[in-house]
Order: structure tokens, then C-alpha cells, then sequence
């Protein structure tokens, strides 16, 4: 059909398949939609032509598409798929899911955190309690995430408006005493917490920000960055015991940068990355055609 195009896109989570189909004229009374025997064709008959699109999923037999009265080229579907379908794809794209490798899940009160160097402890007893960050774009998203949203001094700023209202570009979430908290490469806790010391040296970023470097205080291994009072321990830094039953663990950083990369293709939908090294000059370009998969 000339100048026609037609896209499906599933909606797993709300079992749901959208498609949408531009026409090369507005539709009309004698627009036809229909589905195959199997459920998994869409059929669309406008003008005397007709085209087909195969979706990703079979749709619900008890469901038949029906065209809404209209004046425009762009026709729309949402189009719900089989209960029994969408269960069996929603397990298989959970045991695909990227996992989080330490999440506040397999840490609790008893979990123990060593120096990968020295085998010396670096978190202190007081801590306690370990919640999982949320991802790093937050407080972009919380304008879309309140169903009632605080109130606003129209006379602030930005800025001071998102510090008053606890989220926003000038937001941040911080540890508090015994508390700790996770993101996919380190742990975040205050620095009276652990057993670490702050070096006068500077870890320089390739954006110009340095941050003094957290060293342990035992072996005096660099161990990660500290920002104010609070310390960000890196992961492929310590040995972790999860509790009094497990044994010691540890992860490579080939492991958490390959966890890192595939949550911001599932968070940000990109693929190519430019990975840079603060002890090289050169960038190294990734490009990962694959989000269930990584070899390094």
C-alpha cells in the first residue's frame, strides 16, 4: 500500500500489544481490521488495499478490533494479549532481566564487608540496615511519577525549588548512619561508618569534578570516592559475606561494569558507550548489539 506504514510494539507489562498504522488517506466506514485464525496477524483493509503486520504476541480470542469513527490518516490499536502468553514471556524477560549484583535483597544485619586487599573489615557493625538506590535518573522522572504534587513558590527558583520539594536536578539521596545504601558498582555510607581514611590526593574525572579518594584504613588500598562526609565504596573493591551462613563473595569489575551497561540499555535505550579510563588517555568505544548477553 503506497505511503502507508504500519509498527506493533508489545507493552508486556500492561499485556498489551499497541500498533499503529498510517494511511495514505483518512479512514473511514469501509476500513477494515481484522485478526488471522491464530491471533497473531493484523489485518488492515483501506481503499481497497490491504497489508499485514505479524505481532508479538497472539491477541485474546474474545477481543475483536473494531475502527472508532474518525477524520484522520493515523489509525490505533491496543490490542490485549493471551493471559497464559503473556505469563510465560514476562518469566522468561524477568530471568533475562539484568540482576544487581549485592542488592539490599541478599544484605541484611549480619552481612559483613571486607577489603578485596587486606581482608580487613570496612564496614562497621552499626550498620544495619541496606536499601537499594533507585536508578540514576530519578529525580528526572518524579514529575511524572506524583499523582499530587507538593506545592510550589512560583517566586523561587528552580534550583532552590528542587531542594524545598526533595527532588530534582538539585536533589540527592544520601546514607544516614547504619543505613546503607546500594547501586549497581558500590555501596554509599557515611564515613563515620567505616573503617576507611580520606587521601589528600584527587581522583580526577574526565569532566573536570575530583573527589578525594576513600583508602582503607588497614592497607591503605584505594578503595573508592568520598563526596562531603559520605564515603562510595566500589564493589570490585571488598569481599562480601551476606550473612553468618554464606561464604565470602567477590565480583569482578569486568562483571559490574557489564551489570552497569545493561541497565542503562534497559533504563536509557542506548547501546553505544565511550568507556573512559583515568589511568589512559585513549577512550574505548562499546557498542552492545545485545542486552541478554555480554562477552568481554
Amino acid at each position: 500500500m503506497t505511503n502507508t506504514s504500519i509498527y506493533a510494539e508489545l507493552l508486556l507489562n500492561i499485556r498489551q500489544i499497541t500498533v499503529v498504522a498510517s494511511l495514505p488517506s483518512a479512514y473511514n466506514n469501509a476500513t477494515i481490521v481484522t485478526l488471522s485464525e491464530d491471533r497473531q496477524s493484523l489485518h488492515v483493509v483501506h481503499d481497497g488495499r490491504s497489508m499485514t503486520i505479524r505481532l508479538p504476541a497472539p491477541v485474546r480470542s474474545d477481543f475483536h478490533p473494531t475502527v472508532a469513527p474518525g477524520s484522520t490518516r493515523a489509525l490505533s490499536f491496543r490490542l490485549p494479549i493471551m493471559d497464559e502468553v503473556a505469563y510465560k514471556m514476562s518469566s522468561t524477560s524477568n530471568a533475562h532481566a539484568p540482576k544487581s549484583l549485592w542488592s539490599a535483597e541478599s544484605m541484611g544485619p549480619t552481612t559483613k564487608v571486607a577489603c578485596r586487599f587486606c581482608q580487613s573489615v570496612l564496614v562497621r557493625e552499626q550498620v544495619k540496615v541496606w536499601k537499594d538506590l533507585p536508578s540514576e535518573n530519578w529525580a528526572e522522572m518524579m514529575d511524572f511519577w506524583h499523582c499530587h504534587k507538593p506545592d510550589t513558590d512560583d517566586s523561587s527558583t528552580h534550583k532552590q525549588d528542587g531542594v524545598r520539594k526533595g527532588y530534582g536536578a538539585a536533589s540527592s539521596i544520601r546514607p544516614m548512619p547504619g543505613i546503607g545504601l546500594i547501586d549497581i558498582t558500590s555501596l554509599h555510607l557515611v564515613q563515620q561508618d567505616c573503617n576507611v581514611t580520606i587521601s589528600e590526593d584527587f581522583m580526577t574525572r574526565k569532566n573536570g569534578k575530583c573527589q578525594p579518594i576513600v583508602n582503607c584504613a588497614s592497607c591503605k588500598h584505594p578503595v573508592g570516592v568520598a563526596a562531603d562526609t559520605d564515603a562510595r565504596i566500589y564493589k570490585w573493591n571488598i569481599f562480601l559475606q551476606s550473612d553468618q551462613q554464606s561464604g565470602w563473595e567477590d565480583h569482578s569489575v569486568q562483571k559490574l561494569v557489564s551489570a552497569q551497561l545493561l541497565a542503562m540499555i534497559e533504563s536509557q535505550g542506548v547501546q553505544k558507550f565511550v568507556i573512559h579510563s583515568e589511568v589512559r588517555d585513549d577512550n574505548i568505544e562499546a557498542l552492545l548489539v545485545s542486552s541478554v548477553r555480554i562477552i568481554i
